[in-house]
This record gives structure tokens, sequence and C-alpha cells, in this order.
């Protein structure tokens, strides 16, 4: 090679004509930002929002309502007929998101769409390998500005129960796909008790508070840590009366009764109708059912995830029964939410194209 020419290249390299590959990530940058912002940020539903700007849907267009009804897209996708996909644009360039949201779990389906002008569209290759990726509940894909980047963001929190957000990022060079990266946030939370249900002058209410709020603590423990809830061990090792242990073996499993898949979360009159059921109602997901002591007197607990269905919401709940655990014999239920109340640390790493 020219040695001039060579030199030339170096001294680019140095000043900047390499920028590309020294740049850091978008991931990189974000996890610095994110090191950086205020305690304040972390407790919010979208910490990142600074930083991320999803893509609003694509502005009417020919190209645009051809591409959110035609047939060959929404044949790949297994789209309903009864409506358009929806569209989104990356940036200024011709290229296009396509998608459909399906099912209880939202679950999208989507392709990736270049449509130049007097051209036929054409499907393009997602920078990532969607196919292995659970784009349900909490988590999708979509255009977005990362850092004023025209950028393909995926992820979203690991799970409904999760405090966490885990994103996979690749931008555009205008090109092509450039940089892809993944970065994890890792967040602290805390427990408050968000309401109570007691029936009026419930003597149980003020004093099952704080056992209630200590067996949610233990139930969010031993979930995290896969193993079951010590039950007898909850007490100090305290064996219930006659009643709550004949309760126990086994659980009334009648409708309504606290063995029933849906036990009871007793609301003693409250509105019903300025009360979420995502919030006031047991999942079914991973239920259990303890004696616990108030006072001097025993009682059957359920605790568990707020929810409907197999799917749980923020909130954990628990409700106190006298035996046998019928809707009826509930005297108390606590509702408590488990909120970010801080960043644990921010993790980044680069993929190879």
């Amino acid at each position: 090679m020219n040695k001039a020419l060579l030199a030339g290249l170096l001294l680019a390299g140095l000043t900047g004509g390499f920028a590309d590959a020294a740049e850091p990530s978008a991931c990189t940058r974000l996890a610095d930002e994110a090191s950086r912002a205020p305690p304040a940020t972390w407790a919010q539903a979208d910490p990142l929002s600074a930083w991320i700007k999803p893509s609003q849907p694509a502005k009417p267009s020919p190209t645009v309502a051809a591409l959110a009804n035609d047939a060959r897209w929404r044949s790949l996708l297994g789209a309903s007929e009864s409506q358009p996909m929806g569209v989104q644009q990356l940036g200024g360039a011709p290229v296009y998101l396509i998608d459909e949201f399906a099912g209880t779990a939202h679950c999208q389906s989507l392709v990736l769409v270049e449509a130049q002008p007097g051209r036929p569209p054409r499907q393009l290759k997602p920078p990532f390998d969607l196919e292995r990726l659970n784009l349900c509940t909490t988590q999708s894909a979509a255009f977005a500005r990362v850092l004023g980047q025209p950028a393909f963001v995926v992820g979203g929190a690991p799970s409904v129960t999760s405090p966490d957000l885990h994103y996979r990022i690749a931008t555009w060079t205008g090109q092509g796909w450039g940089q892809r990266c993944s970065v994890k946030l890792r967040r602290h939370t805390a427990m408050t008790v968000a309401q109570r249900f007691c029936p009026p002058g419930s003597e149980v209410c003020d004093a099952g508070e704080p056992v209630a709020r200590r067996l949610a603590q233990a139930y969010e423990a031993a979930r995290l840590a896969g193993r079951p809830l010590d039950a007898q061990g909850f007490d100090g090792g305290a064996r219930p009366d006659a009643a709550v242990a004949a309760a126990l073996k086994p659980l009334l499993a009648e409708p309504g009764a606290i063995g029933d898949m849906n036990p009871p979360f007793p609301l003693f009159g409250a509105d019903e109708k300025g009360l979420d059921p995502m919030l006031t109602g047991f999942s079914n997901a991973d239920l259990r059912v303890l004696p616990v002591r108030v006072g001097a007197r025993w009682w059957l607990a359920v605790v568990g995830r707020a929810g409907v269905g197999w799917r749980e919401g923020d909130a954990l709940l628990v409700a106190l029964f006298a035996p046998p655990g019928r809707a009826a014999d509930g005297v108390a239920s606590y509702q408590f939410r488990i909120g970010p109340t801080g960043m644990r640390d921010a993790v980044s790493a680069d993929e190879p194209h």
C-alpha cells in the first residue's frame, strides 16, 4: 500500500475517521445515562422515556394504507381481516413495521418491510431473531429514536411481576442495521399497603395488617427464591387451633371458597365500579393457604398475586377467613403494591452483526 495513503488512513483513525468503530453503542450510552439519572427517575412507570422515544403510527399516505391492508403481510401474520394492521415508519426511511396484536396476552406478530415508490414492497430481515422472543404482555417490538438515533427496539419487563427492564436495540445507519446491543436495568422495590377492606367495627382489621404485610413479604421472597412458603415456620412453629387445622385438611373447594381455583377476596361492600379487577381479585397462578395468628386467635389466610385467571398484576393480596373459609367467613382483606424505588444497576453488551 502507498505509504502516504497508509499514513493518511492512520491519521484519520486517530482523528475520528474511524469513529463508527470506536463510538459507544446506544446501549452503553443508555446505561451511562441511567447511572447518572436522579433516583426519582427509576420510580416512574417508564423510566427510559427521556432517551427512548417510540415512533407513532405512520402518517396517512397511499403507501401506508396499502401496507396496512396488504393481503401478503396479513397472511404472513395471520392477522384478522376485520381491521387494518398497524404500521410504523422508521424515521424518514422507506422502512416500515407492520404488526398485529392478538389474544388475552396481547401477543405481537410483525414483519419489517421496505416500500420504495414505484417498486413492489419487499420483506426485510429483522436485526434480531424474533422467533426466539416472547413478544407478549410486557414485551413488544417497535421503531423508536434512541438518544436521537432511529432504531429498532425489542423488550420491556421480563414479566408482569418484574420491576426490571431488558431491551435489545439495533440502530439504523440509513443504509441498513448498524450496531446491535442489549441493556438490562435492574431496580430496587418497596412494598406498601395500598388498600384494605374490612367490615364495619372489625376487631381484626388493624391488628391483622402487620401480619398480612409480613405474610405478603414472605410469600414474595419464597417465590423469588423458588421455594415453598414455610407455613409452620411463619408463626414460629406454633400449631393452629383445632377448627383452623381441620379447615386446612382438606380445603373447602366449593365455588367461592378458599380451596377453589378462584378464591374470594372479600370487599365488604366497597364500590367495585371504582376498583381495578386486576388488583382486587386473586390470580390463580400461585396461591398459598396457611394458618396465621392475629393476637390470640387463629385464622385462615390466602396470599397471592392479584390478577385475572393466569394473568398476574403488580399487587399482592392477603385475605383472612374464619373456618371453614367461605366468602361469608371473610374478616379482612389487604392489598399491597410493589413498586420500583431506584436503580440497582445497568448492564450493557454489544452484539455481533
